[in-house]
């Protein structure tokens, strides 16, 4: 054989290897994190094994080195490991299809193909090894059977084709494009194969056609690396793009040591230097400048490819965070923010739906969205209750409800966005190219705080502009009156200062909770790691951000209740159950410090506001926790008034007490008992006040019973319900 001979044999040699390492990482890979369990992933594992065992026999089977026995059985070894290849290929294939019918007609056809299996291993089909005139190496000839060998692979190749088409036709969605990326590499690569490694040499009797039988599969093996990347055919993106990079690199490696090979060895042929030639030498000083270069080429073209979609999640909330600080308007707003998102996450569409009061919602979002009905936002509430929460729709059952409503929208996400109560819905549609990763969902997560506080600051300032209008229409109509003059300039004084306040609210809120998020990343680690002094640093951070905020909320909150403009909606409830939900809020607390709490009192409904009455009873527990020392105890106990209809409820602590003097003014904003307690509990002076608004805005009393060194006693009035007392 001349030199270009052995070499273009070596370079298809390494070609089938390539192929065999390619195909076995990716099929390893495919076995990982439970993937063993899912059928398809089973059936192209055993393609996988079985083409690289057939790629061996096929370079192995025709080496000299053998001796005439072994190579005989060698060939069997390739016509039957090449055939159940075929056959695993086709269930792979009609697998992914999902054409039933086709999938039937595969399965009964294994009682014929099985067979044929068993037969090809044998002379009738494989026939015997026969040296070559030089002597060089083995020439096969087929046995008798050859023609069964023959229909059975047509049969299997034309119901891969027919599948392949099939699907391509009738595929919707990421299946679709999961069949056309391995598809098309299949309708490329298999015709060639059979042409090469069957056909010519069936007609010809000349097995020299089968040296480039296997060479057209590296087709198939990076369609499949793309579809297993860009569509996740199996979910192995990075592995699988790392693998690809590095197999593009070893096969131009390849191929250009073989064209060098060829140029050079005519200018070093039969010379040695220190019992190599020059030839191996010169390419393997040149190979080891040249591998990084091509390394680092594939790995960013692969990226590029791959990774076209791929954000930087802290880029993302920066831009997020300048929107929520640029407007105050809803609408601009929820557009704005939808737009990002869709544009950031690959969204084909992306829209808000957020409850404005009672009954009230508006919806916005990128261009010609879906709109989501206030009945079905009411269902979805129903099933998901009141917590930050992203639903998928393609990971739910296929017979769950909420999955019937989001498919019927064309939603695929949808992340709850809640503040005590739900305010509202983030809904995506399905991704433009691919899937939501387990990223995505983290990364809505964590922006959903930032979503909900800009939504409640343009809320807030949205409901101080509608009082504002309200007043100035009663100016007018109030304006032939000096006196009702005189009470407007009040009143519009009064709304100045309110919505100061829910100006300034928003204007502090909004940065403290974009430090917050970033003091979030950054105990995360996500931007680099950190040491125990960094981090016990950051922890102090984020509890005094958290003050902060807490702080402004309480702000606002205090300043809708002085303009009438909170809402309140009342219902009936088993005043347990919302002690027992207070309690649930406040317990760690307690035992982190070691205070006891205990509730005692009769089994009663009462008609209230159930968030409002979870923010009285939480601000008093969180008070007389305040002024509790360690091993005291804090007891809430509850007393019926059935001539009155009311229930009285009593807070009560063993702390220091409050002086006479100071009970006056302590339900007033911004007021604290003294300096000693300012320093002791910290707090703004705003919860009692809030308390106070509360409790009368739900038709109550409240007020203070204390001694210095005994404890105070924080007790308020609620109305019962027509229910009355239960047994």
């Amino acid at each position: 054989m001349s030199l270009n001979n052995i070499l273009l044999d070596n370079l298809l040699n390494m070609v089938d290897a390539i192929i065999a390492v390619s195909l076995l990482l990716l099929a390893l890979a495919s076995m990982l994190k439970q993937g063993y369990k899912k059928e398809i992933n089973r059936l192209f594992a055993a393609f996988s094994c079985f083409m690289s065992i057939w790629l061996m026999a096929f370079d192995f089977g025709d080496n000299i080195w053998f001796t005439q026995q072994v190579a005989s059985i060698i060939t069997g070894i390739s016509c039957a490991s090449g055939f159940i290849t075929l056959i695993f290929l086709m269930l792979f294939i009609l697998k992914l299809v999902s054409y039933k019918k086709l999938d039937v007609l595969a399965w009964r056809s294994l009682w014929l193909l099985w067979p044929i299996t068993a037969v090809s291993a044998t002379p009738l089909v494989a026939g015997v090894a026969v040296i070559s005139d030089d002597g060089k190496y083995y020439n096969f000839t087929y046995g008798p059977l050859e023609w069964l060998y023959a229909a059975g692979i047509l049969f299997t190749v034309g119901v891969i084709a027919y599948g392949v088409i099939y699907g391509l036709s009738h595929a919707k969605g990421m299946q679709k494009h999961q069949l056309k990326a391995t598809g098309i590499g299949l309708l490329i690569s298999i015709p060639p194969t059979v042409l090469f490694a069957l056909l010519l040499p069936l007609l010809t009797d000349n097995i020299w056609w089968t040296n480039f039988g296997t060479a057209p599969i590296l087709i198939l093996v990076i369609s499949l690396y793309f579809g297993v990347v860009r569509y996740h055919l199996f979910d192995i993106r990075a592995a699988a793009v790392r693998t690809l990079a590095y197999v593009l690199s070893l096969a131009a490696l390849v191929a250009i040591y073989y064209v060098l090979a060829i140029v050079i060895s005519s200018l070093f042929s039969g010379v040695t230097v220190a019992g190599q030639s020059p030839l191996d030498v010169i390419l393997t000083i040149g190979l080891l400048f040249i591998f990084q270069p091509i390394k680092k080429f594939f790995d960013r073209l692969t990226n590029s490819i791959f990774y076209h979609d791929f954000y930087k999640s802290d880029e993302f909330f920066a831009r997020l965070n300048n929107l929520f600080t640029s407007t105050t308007d809803l609408r601009n707003l929820l557009e704005r923010t939808a737009g990002e998102i869709a544009t950031t996450l690959k969204s084909e569409q992306a829209f808000f739906f957020v409850h404005t009061g009672k009954d009230h919602y508006v919806t916005a979002g990128t261009a010609r969205h879906q709109q989501l009905p206030p009945e079905d936002a009411l269902f979805i509430q129903s099933i998901y209750g009141k917590k930050p929460e992203v639903i998928v729709a393609s990971m739910l059952d296929e017979d769950n409800p909420i999955r019937r409503l989001m498919i019927s929208h064309r939603i695929e996400i949808i992340l709850t966005l809640v503040q005590a109560d739900v305010i509202g819905y983030l809904c995506l549609g399905d991704h433009r190219t691919s899937h939501y990763t387990n990223r995505d969902a983290k990364v809505l997560l964590t922006a959903a705080d930032g979503l909900v506080v800009a939504v409640k600051n343009a809320l807030s300032i949205q409901e101080i502009k509608n009082i504002n209008v309200a007043t100035t229409q009663q100016h007018i109509d109030a304006a032939t009156k000096e006196l009702r003059i005189s009470n407007a300039l009040l009143q519009h004084i009064d709304s100045e200062k309110d919505e100061f306040v829910s100006v300034a609210s928003h204007e502090l809120r909004t940065p403290m909770t974009v430090i917050r998020g970033y003091i979030s990343l950054l105990e995360r680690e996500q931007l680099g790691p950190l040491d125990d002094g960094q981090k016990a640093m950051l922890g102090k951070m984020g509890a005094n951000t958290k003050i902060l905020i807490d702080l402004v909320n309480n702000m606002l909150d205090l300043s809708k209740i002085e303009s009438g403009s909170i809402d309140i909606t009342l219902t009936d409830n088993l005043l347990d159950d919302l002690i027992d939900q207070a309690f649930k809020d406040t317990i760690d607390l307690y035992n982190t410090k070691g205070v006891k709490l205990t509730y005692k009192g009769p089994k009663v409904m009462v008609s209230t506001d159930t968030t409002k009455f979870e923010r009285i009873m939480f601000n008093l527990l969180n008070n007389a926790y305040k002024f509790t020392d360690a091993g005291g105890k804090v007891s809430v106990t509850s007393v019926v008034d059935d001539a009155k209809q009311l229930v009285t409820i009593c807070v009560a602590d063993t702390g220091i007490g409050v002086a006479e003097e100071a009970k006056a003014g302590l339900f007033r904003k911004f007021s604290q008992v003294d300096n000693y307690l300012e320093r002791q509990s910290g707090g703004s002076g705003l919860g009692l006040a809030i308390c106070k608004g509360l409790v009368e805005k739900l038709d109550g009393k409240i007020w203070l019973e204390s001694t210095i060194g005994v404890g105070s006693k924080f007790i308020f009035t609620m109305p019962m319900s027509d229910n009355k007392q239960t047994k």
